[in-house]
């Protein structure tokens, strides 16, 4: 009877031995093919990469104040953002500032070195007010100016006078301020498109009809300004492309969040093209690899997992 039972031992072990070496060696493969797809797929992005900027497949990068062109093997540069854009946006930032300076005091009385900081920033406004008219800005621009600063400089020295910070008076601010904000900033956005319709009028000629056709851009900007960020909108138009809150319809426009670097760019756009032509022909949807992988899977087991 113990004989028996040693056999039967020595049998399940070899069984559980076997399995186990099955098992591992299984998964040595999975993991050796996984490599494999990394290398190759770091191939192509690289093949991709190296082909981007030559004839037939130019791009432009849209990154801060520059527009560059990558075509024929050539690298241009160019400024679009006027002197004036400065001027216009940059002022609207004075009442998200004094908005961000009051709501980190908090509703109530004013600290000590909050009231410094508010002290210091209504006399540069009074410092900017004074030289507006000497300016060499168009008079639109003056009177909207002015009224924003005014509307600064009166929150300020209202709280400063009586030491106390009221959600009433903020909020009044926004409601005066908000407007003016949305009007310098589109004075702003007027001024960029304005100087990007004509470089791109100018670049369009000179890459050619069919390469143009060809063309990918790719715009660096931050991840709060994805929809409908101004350059993104312009791109879009000129390609006919559909606005998103995600990647799931960029074909030639593609948003780079927090990328600002152009190299860094271009290998964005060398994964991008990779993954589209993949898509098409595994899925026969280019922009099937735009989402998560699992998202149909996740989308049908979340039913389960919330069904009651």
């Amino acid at each position: 009877m113990n004989e028996k039972k040693n056999e039967d031992s020595k049998v399940l072990s070899q069984e559980m031995i076997d399995e186990n070496s099955s098992a591992n060696f299984y998964a040595r493969i999975i993991s050796e093919l996984n490599e494999t797809f990394h290398h190759n797929y770091s191939q192509a992005i690289s093949k991709s990469y190296q082909s981007l900027g030559h004839r037939h497949t130019p791009a432009i990068i849209v990154s801060g104040d520059h527009l560059t062109l990558y075509h024929d093997g050539k690298v241009e540069q160019e400024l679009i953002i006027p002197a004036l854009y400065q001027k216009v946006k940059s002022i609207s930032h004075i009442s998200f500032g004094i908005y961000v300076t009051l709501t980190n005091n908090g509703y109530g009385p004013l600290a000590e070195e909050v009231r410094t900081d508010l002290a210091c920033q209504l006399e540069l406004i009074d410092q900017g007010t004074a030289v507006l008219d000497h300016l060499d800005i168009p008079p639109e621009f003056v009177a909207l100016q002015r009224a924003t600063l005014k509307s600064a400089a009166d929150i300020l020295q209202d709280i400063l006078e009586c030491g106390v910070i009221e959600e009433e008076r903020v909020q009044e601010f926004g409601r005066i301020s908000a407007p003016l904000y949305l009007e310098n900033a589109a004075l702003a956005a007027r001024l960029e498109l304005s100087e990007l319709h004509r470089v791109i009028g100018r670049w369009k000629a000179q890459v050619g009809s069919e390469d143009w056709h060809k063309i990918h851009v790719v715009i660096c900007a931050a991840h709060q300004a994805r929809y409908r960020e101004t350059t993104k909108q312009y791109f879009q138009r000129i390609f006919h492309e559909i606005e998103s809150l995600d990647a799931n319809y960029e074909n030639r426009v593609i948003y780079a969040e927090h990328i600002y670097d152009n190299e860094a760019a271009l290998q964005l756009l060398a994964r991008h093209l990779v993954d589209q032509k993949t898509s098409i022909a595994l899925f026969g949807d280019r922009s099937r690899l735009q989402e998560d992988l699992m998202a149909d899977g996740a989308s049908a087991y979340l039913e389960v997992l919330f069904s009651d």
